[in-house]
């Protein structure tokens, strides 16, 4: 399997299931799966709206982190409960080189410190693809601030680059106790929505499309996050595999 193969797959999460019965509470709470943003007033967060496409965004040619582009003057920090967490991006169609940078954010007073970088080659149509920060990349630390970014060599359109930013938080012991009660995925996402963490709520219903293709509740959710979250251009987008 090449590096791009082993990178960008959708690991397959221990809360998910190979099949969905759903039952009358899920089927009841249908289409609630919305993104809270962050409220406390000492969340971390960004100056910069629309940091999340690429400059000369174009029908096809569109390369986009699926992170909330809220568009005011300063927006929370997403956040994400996992070490290593995956992340969503919509790609043009591709045959190139790509690389993945993680730098330390450290406010807007200070440059940001890479920790991380690495190359990797891509080839898929357009569509959305998953992104698994690789075990060689340091574990997000609980409390800081990161800053993401992705660089593809896109020879039709040329060069393109997305920035998003990301912050590692522990769950609270509320959360933990919901969803060691619940296992199907919709119900997760519900939780992790409204517990403003953003990469797990997106994961979840990424993974549950992946798992049982066209199950058309579970797309009503995907379509419902991704609009609390102002990422309509996303939406015609299906989720693509790498060559």
């Amino acid at each position: 399997m090449s590096l791009s193969q082993k990178i960008f797959v959708a690991s397959t999460c221990s809360y998910l299931i190979a099949s969905f019965a759903f039952t009358p509470f899920a089927e009841a709470q249908s289409r609630r799966v919305r993104y809270v943003p962050p409220s406390n007033l000492d969340a971390p967060k960004v100056s910069v709206p629309g940091i999340s496409r690429s400059a000369g965004c174009v029908e096809f040619a569109c390369l986009i982190a699926l992170v909330p582009d809220l568009q005011v003057e300063t927006s929370p920090v997403p956040q994400t409960i996992s070490e290593r967490p995956t992340i969503y991006l919509l790609t043009p169609k591709v045959d190139n080189q790509a690389s993945f940078t993680l730098s330390e954010d450290n406010g807007p007073l200070i440059p940001s410190k890479r920790i991380y970088h690495k190359k990797f080659s891509l080839k898929n149509e357009a569509g959305v693809i998953a992104f698994k920060l690789p075990d060689d990349a340091p574990t997000l630390e609980i409390g800081k601030t990161y800053k993401l970014r992705f660089d593809i060599n896109d020879s039709l359109y040329a060069s393109k680059t997305v920035y998003g930013y990301i912050r590692r938080v522990s769950p609270s012991q509320k959360l933990v106790a919901q969803l060691n009660k619940i296992s199907k995925p919709i119900d997760r996402a519900v939780l992790f929505a409204q517990e403003s963490i953003w990469f797990e709520a997106v994961q979840a219903l990424a993974e549950a499309q992946l798992t049982v293709p066209k199950n058309t509740e579970v797309i009503d959710e995907w379509t419902s996050l991704l609009k609390s979250a102002n990422l309509n251009n996303v939406l015609r987008y299906s989720f693509v595999t790498q060559k």
